[in-house]
């Protein structure tokens, strides 16, 4: 059996997701694109079902990537039940989606959750939906987990016999003739193709095209002409139209308004945390004590890990870890060389990797919990006052916003913007956003050569990001990427305190992917770059003869003039693949956290850091971008701007650092 949630954004549906696959639940990615792809099961009377939870989406038109993948999962894959998952405190706002879906499927269960919030604006009458519509209807507050048993019966049991939207009976004649010419070529269901048919809808459009089903085409451009004749307007504003009144009138007959007009909690938190000028400050003091948080508590498992690992001196005595042991037990009755790449190649990279598991743990769960509670669509709200001086106060904030996260579903995000320009000044804008990735080494090395004050160097790394894309902002609105800014709308959810399964879902899911790439793209740069150490035969590990020091000795000259030594200009060369290889390049190549503390002074650290924050993407975020660009000369002017940005911040920071005699 196959049960997939649809739902608009903020609604809890991740949270019913949660609460019905509890962990047996993977996350990946939908095919071809990089939005999310949740899938779980659950067993319910001995059966097992399997859940998939849908992208957020208000609607089922194709503008959008979300849409476009919720609807077609529901024609093609055919789920025995739909759970519509509404938010009950914005219920009229919610059953627009409704009544796209009843188009498209008879077995629909709507999950009306956060009750307990509407039960203050509203008094809605259950039953009584439930007749009016012919579908099972649930009341749940799923954060707490009321609802969801009688959620899973439904699912199963549920009687179905729902009531259709019904459009002006000059629609409806059109509607069912073209309905009756589409069952003809096989296409089902054939009303919901015969309504976008209509509505000119572009991949139904091209689907028909594709089929050779001209005479469909030609009928519904002719049927199309005639119901704008009669109501004077666009086909999708009378379509659109009904299915508003359809919501409004299903919103009147159920729902009784109570507290009109009363201040809530989430109205009386907003007043000060969105507030013109307290906003930003509140959301610096937050970022900077979450990353405090962070280091704190990691701190004591960092280190518990990497001596498990590497060992440690304790009184001018070194007691040895894991590597050292397994390398002279290997040594007994292997080669040297094969040892030395199990141990200091593999092991290695994989004991740098596992040690910094704490800092992502905990940072992603810093994160899980702010998104969960509905901080983050705040800062969303709260930087778009700032992007309105660079030309994205529009949905341009968004996609920059996701780039903390990844920047390639960030650059992906940029396709939901109209403006092309303002596209490709969100594009040009976002390698500058540190992603998860850089944030990681950023921690790392802040831990190494900044232990007391590791968070300070974070957050003003993450500073420094923000004034940077501010300013260049600024420059390209002006110069290069001209143009009139989109409005912004934005949907703020009310605050709700996350639940620990919740949040511990998330922070796990980030951090299995995490894991992942550790056993595969990590673990295997280890594996070249001890190969690159090692040869040609003979020579000293990671010594100037070896094939990594000539690469060394070759890129140099480039680093002596913003302080970078030989290894880190190589862990950045390999970072142009993923950036977590950073970490394990200077594993390898310097072996312990001790020698690359000797390696570098804490200002090189920094300009280190500095510019790795701006140069160039990873190879999967430029390939996005050539992806949804196909501008050769764009791709290389994103190159080019970063190496630019990144040397010139690097350089003033070593410079004026060392005029300043910090950290020499």
């Amino acid at each position: 059996m196959l049960v997939a949630l649809v739902g608009n954004p903020n609604t809890g549906k991740s949270t019913v997701f949660n609460a019905l696959t509890g962990m047996r639940q993977h996350v990946g990615n939908w095919p071809g694109v990089t939005v999310e792809k949740k899938e779980g099961t659950m067993v319910v009377d001995g059966k097992v079902i399997r859940v998939v939870d849908l992208p957020g989406t208000y609607s089922l038109t194709a503008y959008s990537i979300e849409e476009v993948i919720a609807r077609n999962f529901i024609i093609e894959e055919k789920p025995d039940v739909i759970v519509h998952v509404i938010d009950a405190s914005n219920l009229e706002r919610n059953l627009y989606l409704l009544t796209e879906l009843l188009e498209l499927s008879p077995r629909i269960v709507l999950a009306l959750n956060m009750f307990d919030e509407a039960k203050k604006r509203y008094r809605i009458d259950v039953n009584k939906m439930r007749d009016l519509l012919g579908l099972p209807v649930v009341p749940m507050v799923a954060i707490r987990g009321e609802g969801i048993d009688e959620l899973k019966y439904e699912i199963i049991h549920g009687k179905f016999n729902p009531r259709r939207v019904e459009y002006p009976e000059d629609i409806e004649k059109r509607i069912e003739i073209l309905s009756d010419k589409i069952k003809q070529i096989g296409l089902e269901p054939a009303r919901w193709y015969a309504i976008k048919t209509l509505e000119n809808d572009a991949d139904v459009l091209k689907k028909l095209s594709g089929m050779g089903a001209k005479d469909v085409l030609h009928l519904a451009e002719h049927l199309r002409h005639d119901i704008e004749d009669i109501f004077g307007d666009d086909i999708e504003s009378v379509m659109a139209s009904s299915r508003y009144s359809f919501a409004h009138g299903l919103f009147h007959e159920v729902a009784a308004p109570i507290n009109v007009g009363g201040t809530t909690i989430t109205d009386m938190i907003d007043h000060v945390v969105t507030h013109k000028y307290l906003g930003i400050p509140i959301f610096i003091a937050i970022m900077y004590m979450s990353f405090q948080f962070v280091f704190l508590v990691a701190a004591p498992f960092q280190d518990a890990i990497d001596f498990f690992f590497n060992g440690k001196d304790v009184n001018g005595v070194h007691i040895n870890g894991l590597i050292d042991l397994s390398y002279a037990w290997m040594s007994t009755f292997m080669p040297d060389w094969l040892a030395s790449l199990i141990n200091h190649g593999v092991l290695r990279g994989l004991g740098a990797v596992i040690t910094f598991l704490p800092v992502i743990m905990l940072l992603f769960l810093i994160l899980s919990f702010l998104e969960d509670s509905g901080y983050l669509a705040r800062v969303a709200f709260l930087m778009d006052s700032i992007m309105k001086k660079i030309g994205l106060e529009g949905r341009g904030v968004i996609p920059l916003m996701l780039g903390f996260g990844c920047n390639v579903p960030a650059i992906m995000a940029t396709r939901t913007l109209k403006d092309e320009t303002e596209r490709k000044l969100s594009i040009a804008l976002n390698p500058f956003i540190p992603c998860g990735a850089r944030i990681q080494v950023f921690a790392f090395l802040s831990y190494i050569f900044f232990p007391d004050n590791a968070a300070l160097v974070l957050w003003s790394l993450l500073m420094l990001s923000i004034v940077v894309v501010f300013l260049l902002g600024i420059l390209y609105s002006k110069t290069l990427f001209r143009g009139e800014s989109q409005p912004f709308v934005l949907e703020l959810p009310p605050y709700r305190i996350p639940t620990l399964k919740g949040v511990s879902i998330h922070m796990w899911e980030k951090s299995e992917g995490f894991l992942k790439k550790a056993g595969t793209i990590i673990v295997g740069a280890a594996i070249i770059i001890w190969i690159l150490a090692s040869l040609p035969w003979g020579v000293e590990y990671g010594s100037e003869e070896s094939y990594i020091g000539m690469l060394a000795a070759v890129l140099a000259p480039l680093g002596v003039l913003v302080g970078l030594t030989p290894e880190a200009i190589i862990s950045l060369f390999f970072g142009f693949f993923a950036k977590e290889v950073v970490i394990d390049v200077l594993y390898v190549l310097y072996g312990n956290k001790g020698a690359i503390l000797a390696s570098m002074t804490p200002l090189q650290a920094y300009s280190f850091m500095v510019f790795m924050l701006f140069y160039t993407p990873c190879v999967a975020t430029l390939a996005t971008v050539y992806n949804e660009t196909r501008n050769i000369k764009f791709l290389l002017f994103v190159i080019g701007e970063g190496f630019l940005v990144a040397f010139t911040m690097a350089f003033l920071v070593y410079h004026i650092g060392s005029l300043m005699g910090v950290g020499i």
